[in-house]
């Protein structure tokens, strides 16, 4: 597994160096707007440098493995769906077939499928057969465009992604997927560090939806992995805690949007990064309280398993949780304004 790691590790690093001056001559950059409050136009490729080095990593290590096979199949797609969404700005109802189609690959390839719920109300599992195909494509839909709205600050959609690889390397039984994930999780820490500028901000980049998306899919395909599977080791409601911020957060916006009657997938500041934005914080500041926030949501994940907590407890606790994040969101103008009164 460690040749796995520097294998992605020298990959990505080399990627990103060389696909940068490429991606500034394709004209696939990032360019600052009224919703996008960067400097200068960053290239989108921190994502396909992500793929690159996971696919090299993986593939160096791994025998034949058809579940993996059908992984990087299904990504492969979708960075290619989502690099043509970074230059052409796809429309979003052909984006969502996309994701739908790619999501049946390994929804239809592999016998892992949302069969169940848990015991949410207990009067035992809720199941969700004939439907569990559908749930399942739905739940990876969801999972992908969650990430996908989190990639709003440098950062974002890295570390939450690396709170729910960390909970899927920790329960998953499966030694192919470990190593998938070391070598994203490692291909992520390689990205951060020029996303973030902690080398130098002159090669500063974007993961971009090809990133977003990749990530999404991957992360929510392998929690349901480890709670539907025959090896899985994780009650279905507690999956929901190892990717809450992003799912609680697109939740909370889409909601908001249908309420004012616009369409849900029409991007707008309403984001929990916006929202600690727009109280004074910067994008580093906001990094911070989320991921954070993030963490604590994952150790109540992990609490929740260990003690043999009922599922119909977990998931009371998350359905507060949302509650009291769109509670919060109502009430940020007025926090605002105490925070300025006592600045």
């Amino acid at each position: 597994m460690l040749i796995s790691w520097i294998i992605a590790v020298v990959v990505c690093f080399a990627s990103v160096m060389v696909l940068r001056p490429i991606a500034v001559n394709w004209g696939l950059v990032d360019s600052p707007s009224k919703r996008k409050r960067h400097f200068g136009n960053i290239p989108l490729i921190g994502g396909i440098a992500i793929y690159l080095a996971t696919l090299s990593g993986v593939s160096f290590y791994l025998e034949h493995n058809q579940h993996i096979n059908l992984i990087l199949v299904s990504i492969s797609l979708m960075v290619f769906i989502g690099a043509l969404d970074d230059k052409y700005d796809l429309n979003a109802k052909l984006r969502l077939i996309a994701q739908i189609l790619i999501a049946s690959i390994l929804t239809f390839g592999t016998d892992i499928h949302i069969h169940s719920l848990g015991n949410l109300f207990g009067g035992g599992d809720i199941t969700t057969s004939p439907l569990s195909g559908l749930v399942t494509i739905l739940a990876l839909v969801a999972g992908i465009n969650a990430f996908n709205m989190s990639d709003g600050i440098d950062g974002l959609a890295g570390m939450l992604s690396l709170i729910g690889l960390t909970a899927s390397g920790v329960l998953l039984a499966d030694e192919g997927l470990k190593v998938l994930v070391g070598a994203l999780t490692a291909s992520i820490l390689v990205f951060l560090f020029f996303n973030l500028g902690l080398l130098t901000k002159k090669y500063k980049v974007f993961m971009g939806d090809a990133g977003s998306m990749m990530l999404g899919l991957i992360v929510s395909w392998l929690l349901i992995t480890v709670s539907q599977s025959d090896s899985g080791s994780l009650k279905p409601a507690n999956v929901l805690w190892f990717i809450a911020v992003p799912l609680i957060d697109m939740l909370t916006v889409m909601y908001r949007r249908l309420r004012k009657g616009k369409s849900p997938l029409v991007a707008d500041r309403e984001h929990l990064h916006h929202v600690f934005m727009d109280i004074g914080l910067n994008s580093k500041q906001a990094l911070l309280f989320i991921t954070v926030i993030g963490l604590i949501f994952m150790s109540i994940g992990f609490a929740l398993e260990y003690y043999n907590f009922s599922e119909r407890t977990s998931i009371l606790l998350f359905t507060l949780s949302f509650l009291i994040y769109n509670k919060m969101l109502n009430q940020r103008h007025k926090l605002k304004q105490l925070l300025r009164r006592n600045s």
